[in-house]
C-alpha cells in the first residue's frame, strides 16, 4: 500500500468516529441545563429553545435547573458531563464575570466548555421608586453627587452584570452609590417597589411590568439605543453616559470534546430556529434581542465581555473571592 494510501486511510480513521456520531445524533433525549431556578429569565428562554429544538431534531429537549453558587453549580455540571451532544447549558454573562471574582473555580472556562451559538442579549434598566424627585439619570446623579454614599442600589447579585453596570456607573460619573446585593430579582425589586432602596439595576424583563404598571419610575435602559418595549426610555447613551451599558449575552454551551459535527448540527438548528417570526416575537417579549452565528462569535463575545468587567473590576478593586 503506497504512503499516500495508509496517510488517507489515518485521516478517515480520524474523522471517522466524529462523521458517525453525526449520523446517529441524536439517538436519544437532549438536556439543557439552566444555572438558574425555573421562572427566571434563562429558564424561560431555555424552554423557548428547548421545545424548538427539539421539534427540528426529532427528539425531546428538557430544562434542568441547576441554580447555585452564582451559576457555578450548574455550569461545573456541564463542565463534567460526557462531551456526547446530549448535556448542553444556556447560560448568561456570568460565565465570564466569575472567573474574574471567584477564586479556585471548579471549572476551567477555556478547557473545560465549547461555545455553541450566540443566543443575543438581553437589556439592564435602571430605576427609582415611584415617588422619587429624580425624573432622569443626569438628576439622579446630581442628587447621590450631593449626597455621597447615601444612596443606596439594589442589584440581584454579586457575580452580575448588573453589579459591574453599577460600578461602571460609579466610575464614569465619579459618584458614590452604596451597593445592596440580593439573591436574585424578586427581593431586589420588590424592596426597591417598597421604598426600602431607592434605586435598583435589574433586567428589563422582571422590570418592565412594574414600570408599566406605575410602582416603578425607569430612568434608563443600559444600552446604546432605546427598545421597542419602553420606547418612551431613553438609552444610557441619550443620558450622556455611552459606556454604562449591560453586557449580558446569552450562550448555548457544551462540555469539551463534544464532536464538532454535533456542534455544527445544534448550531445550524438554533440559528435557523433564531430567525423564525415566532421566536423574534417571544423574544421581544422577553426583552432579548436575538443574535446567532457561529460559535467562534459567542466565544468572541465571552472573551469581550470577560476583558471589560476585568478593567471594571481593577479600578474598582474587586477582588477574587
Amino acid at each position: 500500500m503506497g504512503k499516500w494510501r495508509l496517510w488517507l486511510l489515518a485521516i478517515a480513521i480520524v474523522i471517522a468516529p466524529g462523521a458517525v456520531v453525526a449520523q446517529t445524533w441524536p439517538a436519544q433525549p437532549i438536556r439543557i441545563i439552566v444555572p438558574y431556578p425555573a421562572g427566571g429569565l434563562s429558564d424561560v428562554f431555555a424552554r423557548l429553545i428547548a421545545e424548538r429544538l427539539g421539534q427540528k431534531l426529532g427528539q425531546s429537549v428538557v430544562v434542568d435547573n441547576r441554580p447555585g453558587g452564582n451559576t457555578i453549580i450548574g455550569t461545573q455540571a456541564t463542565a463534567q458531563a460526557a462531551p456526547d451532544g446530549y448535556t448542553l447549558l444556556l447560560t448568561n454573562a456570568a460565565l465570564s464575570i466569575n472567573p474574574i471574582i471567584t477564586l479556585n473555580l471548579p471549572y476551567d472556562l477555556k478547557k473545560d466548555l465549547t461555545p455553541i451559538i450566540y443566543l443575543g442579549e438581553s437589556l439592564g434598566l435602571i430605576v427609582v421608586t415611584a415617588n422619587s424627585k429624580a425624573n432622569t439619570l443626569p438628576e439622579l446623579i446630581a442628587m447621590a453627587k450631593a449626597a455621597p454614599g447615601q444612596f443606596s442600589v439594589a442589584v440581584p447579585g454579586l457575580g452580575t452584570p448588573y453589579r459591574m453596570a453599577l460600578e461602571q456607573l460609579k466610575q464614569v460619573a465619579s459618584v458614590d452609590f452604596l451597593m445592596i446585593p440580593y439573591k436574585g430579582s424578586p427581593p431586589a425589586i420588590t424592596d426597591v417597589i417598597a421604598g426600602q432602596v431607592p434605586v435598583g439595576i435589574d433586567s428589563l424583563v422582571p422590570l418592565a411590568p412594574q414600570v408599566k404598571a406605575g410602582r416603578l419610575r425607569p430612568l434608563a435602559v443600559l444600552s446604546a439605543s432605546r427598545t421597542p418595549d419602553l420606547p418612551d426610555v431613553p438609552s444610557s447613551a441619550e443620558a450622556g453616559l455611552p459606556d454604562v451599558v449591560i453586557y449580558n449575552y446569552n450562550a448555548l454551551l457544551a462540555p469539551a470534546g463534544t464532536p464538532v459535527p454535533v456542534i455544527e448540527k445544534i448550531n445550524a438548528a438554533v440559528n435557523d430556529i433564531l430567525v423564525q417570526p415566532d421566536t423574534i416575537e417571544q423574544a421581544q417579549k422577553l426583552g432579548l434581542r436575538l443574535g446567532g452565528g457561529p460559535p467562534e462569535k459567542l466565544k468572541a463575545t465571552i472573551d469581550k465581555v470577560a476583558d471589560v468587567y476585568a478593567r471594571v473590576a481593577k479600578v474598582a478593586n474587586i477582588k477574587q473571592e
